[in-house]
Parts: structure tokens; sequence; C-alpha cells
């Protein structure tokens, strides 16, 4: 059964476990993202570094724009973690753009996974096992 935090940024999944963190994302907040990032500064750690889904169904313009909270919790938390795969699984256009620009700011951005992908919903499964394995793309 997945939790949801008290900002209803995120649920936690069930898929969750050791240094794989699975999430749904819904809108942006500041204090949903101090409360994201804490999380993955406590797996990083407890692991060293962490594997991360963000499921991130039904997003529209709006829900991208309220992304943009992330900004600051970013240049603040992004020494403190490590993120070294990550997979989004999308549906809409507004997901797969954010996933697209932090792809391309990635080599300068604090917040930068090793290895990141996007998958399409229906492809949830696929995104789990890539997460899982130790040396594919």
């Amino acid at each position: 059964m997945a939790s949801t935090t008290s900002t209803q940024m995120f649920e936690i999944l069930d898929e969750t476990e050791g240094d794989l963190i699975a999430i749904r994302v819904g809108r942006g907040s500041r204090k949903g993202y101090d409360e994201l990032y804490s999380l993955l500064v406590q797996k990083t750690d407890e692991y060293g570094a962490v594997r991360v889904l963000e499921v991130v169904p039904n997003w529209t313009f709006s829900t991208f724009l309220s992304h943009v909270y992330g900004i600051i919790p970013d240049l603040r938390y992004g020494s403190q973690f490590t993120i070294n795969r990550y997979a989004a699984d999308g549906d809409s256009v507004w997901a797969k753009l954010l996933f697209d620009w932090w792809n391309m700011i990635r080599p300068v951005w604090p917040v930068a996974p090793d290895r990141m992908r996007y998958f399409e919903m229906t492809e949830q499964s696929t995104a789990l096992r890539w997460l899982r394995a130790a040396n594919t793309d």
C-alpha cells in the first residue's frame, strides 16, 4: 500500500526497498521538495547512492510549472545525495519535457543522476527492471 506525504506532492510506492525509491509525483511544492530531498539524503547516507523511479501520471502544463519549486532545493540539497539511476514513468508531453530539460542540464546541475531514462506509463515494469539492473542502459 502506498503512503502519501503530508504535502500530497508525492506518494511512496510499494516498490520502494533498500536503495530503490519509487514515488508517484503530482504537483510540486517547496515543502514537498524538502521532504523528498530529506528522504534522498537519508537513503544516500544509508546506501551510498540511490535509484529513483518517479511515476508522473496525468501531468498538465500547470503541474509542469509547479515543479519550479524544485530549483532551490536542488541547489540546497543536491550535493548531499547521489542518484545513480533515475527513471521517469509518464504519460504526457509535460512530464517528458521536464525530463528532457533535466537531461540537458544534467552535466552542470547539482541533482545529476549518473544514468536516466524516460519510459511510457505502460512500461513501468520495464523501468523497474532497468533500475534494478547493474550494468545496462
